[in-house]
């Protein structure tokens, strides 16, 4: 029994890393929503809406290198090697880059919205409050579909080269 907790740690390990890093990201997204409806807020004065709107600017910008540094861990170290070693997982795996290519766009797009002025942003809320919302459900989805490929792999990898995995990741 010992044996089989040794496997199932550093894949819980790994497992936990990601997801913990994707529920930051939905978070983020989350909060996000919650600042564009007070900058929608009828009883919201111009000066607090600059003020929530630069708030929301240096967030999108927190999520957006968050985001960035993330899906590149993924896409220079794990997915190449999931690849490498799994070519039938070729087919996920780019799905998988492509929400990647998706999320990243739609990002630098909210985060150009914020930088254009304040009844701009409001005439355009809806719209933006959309795609943030959007964002927050992709990223589960997201989420969902990488623990899957995580979990078909790492059954199918030794425990030590598990943990070789999981190190590489941790040096990043």
């Amino acid at each position: 029994m010992d044996h089989d907790s040794s496997k199932a740690t550093p894949s819980s390990d790994l497992i936990d890393r990601v997801h913990h890093e994707h529920v930051h990201l939905r978070r983020l997204f989350e909060d996000l929503s919650g600042t564009f409806e007070r900058i929608g807020a009828e009883e919201t004065g111009q000066e607090r809406k600059r003020e929530l709107i630069e708030s929301a600017s240096e967030d999108m910008e927190v999520a957006l290198d968050d985001m960035l540094e993330h899906f590149n861990q993924e896409e220079e170290i794990f997915f190449v090697e999931i690849e490498e070693r799994f070519p039938e997982l070729a087919g996920r795996i780019a799905s998988l880059v492509k929400s990647h290519e998706l999320m990243g766009q739609r990002t630098r797009w909210l985060h150009e919205q914020l930088g254009k002025p304040a009844d701009e942003i409001s005439r355009n809320l809806t719209v933006i409050q959309d795609v943030v919302q959007s964002m927050a459900r992709m990223i589960e989805e997201h989420t969902e579909e990488e623990t899957a490929l995580f979990d078909d792999v790492l059954t199918k990898i030794p425990a030590d080269e598990r943990r070789v995995l999981l190190e590489k990741m941790r040096e990043i």
